[in-house]
C-alpha cells in the first residue's frame, strides 16, 4: 500500500518531464530563451568556480580602517563639548 502512494506524484513528475521535453523541443521564444538564460547560467557558475579555484585561497575579509578623527573633535556618538570658564557675558563689546 505504501508503493501505492508514491505512484501519482511520480506520474505528475513524468507528465512535467513530458510537458517541459515537448516545449523544449518546440523551440519557440520561451523555449530559446530557457535555453539561453540557463547557459548565462551554467557559464557564470563555471566561470565562479574557476575563479574561486584560482584565488579562493587568497581572499581574505579585511575590514575597514576606523574612520579619522581630528584631535580635539569628539565622535558622532559622544556627548558635545562643554565649555569650561565662566559663561560669557551678553551685551559686551570689544570697546568696553
Amino acid at each position: 500500500m505504501a508503493a501505492g502512494g508514491w505512484e501519482a506524484p511520480w506520474k505528475a513528475l513524468g507528465a512535467l518531464g513530458r510537458e517541459l521535453a515537448a516545449e523544449w523541443a518546440a523551440q519557440d521564444v520561451r523555449a530559446a530563451l530557457c535555453q539561453l538564460l540557463l547557459l548565462w547560467l551554467g557559464l557564470s557558475l563555471l566561470g565562479i568556480r574557476l575563479a574561486w579555484r584560482a584565488y579562493g585561497g587568497a581572499v581574505t575579509y579585511v575590514p575597514p580602517p576606523a574612520p579619522c578623527v581630528p584631535a580635539g573633535v569628539p565622535p558622532a556618538h559622544a556627548a558635545p563639548l562643554r565649555r569650561e570658564g565662566p559663561p560669557a557675558e551678553p551685551g559686551k563689546t570689544h570697546r568696553e
